[in-house]
């Protein structure tokens, strides 16, 4: 055009005029609205008027919106809590039905997974049914055999709820009868993740698909009698907390690769022979010296071989755009919805976790979002 329009981008007119024009190229490219706009129009700061344009387009942020990814934090306490007792933080999950033979007819039973968040080992248990009562038997016998745990962790499940609920009853009972007793699982506290968050409690979550991987493999027959499956059970912890934790060196003069069996019985099996003894090695204060000195190798390769490998940095080498904040407008990835459905939200509440930077978001429901995708920030509301 010889003699185009002159505007300045920043009048309020040149700004609905680009606008009209993005409408107009099907929400385009921003070169496509610069060069259908000099055909007859002449605008100052015409490129930043027009990315200003396309950057605020709504349309243009649905189609190309993508997940938030917060920033990974530090592992909380429980992961790397060295030096203490196998199970003193425990993962408590539920997986099953498995089908088995009483008499002539089949019943349901199912598995609870006890995994120790430090070691990385389980105890997998066995229950009738999933009421409040047996869960909170498989927890009795649970702790009968490694203690009771000082940190109980479990999803939102209503029978998991109402175990919580039982101990806490049963606990204070427990206070009039026995002092010794009570002080014995006095302290346990049963932390529930948050809702729709299964990743929250991957620590366990994994070691349930190897159990049932491994039970799969195991199992021949499809309906086993209950005492062959309760066997089984216990052939698959064994297999499982015989896993190497960290990597296995095809050197043969290297040490043999931790795993959680030499936390729980001092070696990755059985325990073998350590070397020549002789009748000087019975006094008991050297025996419990060289228990000692066992125990404090084995968690002194766990703090240089296993958490080092735990807490990988790779994915987060760049500076992350900035976190969800109160009055942003986003989708909800929710899983469960019908396809192409992507129901709105606006973040009313943001909760920081205290050891891992990373959020929640309180909406209507009580929902937790880590795949959220931000439409809008709070300043253009």
């Amino acid at each position: 055009m010889k003699h185009p329009v002159i505007l300045d981008g920043r009048n309020k007119v040149a700004k609905l005029i680009v606008k009209h024009y993005h409408v107009l190229t099907g929400h385009g490219s921003q070169e496509m609205v610069v060069n259908n706009l000099k055909q007859n129009y002449w605008i100052i700061r015409l490129r930043p008027t027009v990315k200003e344009i396309t950057t605020k387009c709504m349309l243009c942020k649905l189609r190309k919106v993508k997940p938030h990814v917060p920033l990974m934090g530090d592992l909380p306490t429980a992961r790397v809590a060295h030096h203490q007792r196998p199970f003193t933080h425990c993962g408590v999950d539920l997986f099953g039905p498995m089908e088995v033979t009483v008499g002539r007819r089949r019943e349901k039973r199912y598995g609870v997974l006890f995994t120790c968040l430090t070691v990385q080992a389980i105890l997998a248990e066995t229950v009738s049914t999933l009421s409040t009562d047996s869960l909170i038997m498989g927890l009795r016998r649970m702790a009968s055999r490694r203690g009771w745990p000082a940190h109980l962790y479990s999803d939102n499940g209503t029978n998991l709820r109402g175990a919580d609920a039982e101990l806490k009853k049963f606990t204070s009972e427990l206070d009039e009868q026995s002092m010794q007793t009570a002080v014995s699982i006095h302290g346990t506290r049963w932390t529930f993740i948050p809702p729709a968050s299964p990743h929250w409690g991957g620590a366990w979550e994994r070691l349930i698909r190897s159990v049932k991987v491994t039970l799969r493999v195991v199992l021949k027959e499809r309906a086993p009698r209950e005492e062959l499956l309760t066997t089984l059970l216990a052939e698959v912890e064994a297999i499982v907390n015989g896993r190497p934790l960290s990597h296995v060196s095809v050197d043969v003069n290297s040490e043999e690769s931790l795993t959680p069996n030499h936390f729980l019985l001092g070696s990755s099996s059985v325990i073998p022979q350590l070397g020549n003894f002789d009748d000087s090695d019975l006094f008991l204060r050297r025996q419990w010296r060289i228990a000692q000195r066992l125990a404090d190798m084995f968690w002194r390769r766990w703090v240089t071989e296993v958490l080092p490998e735990m807490i990988p940095r790779q994915k987060w080498t760049q500076d992350s755009e900035r976190p969800l904040q109160v009055g942003d407008l986003v989708f909800i990835a929710d899983p469960n919805a019908p396809r192409n459905i992507w129901p709105r939200g606006i973040i009313e509440e943001v909760f920081l976790v205290k050891t891992v930077e990373c959020e929640w978001f309180q909406f209507e429901r009580n929902w937790v979002v880590l795949r959220d995708l931000l439409l809008e920030s709070l300043e253009f509301l």
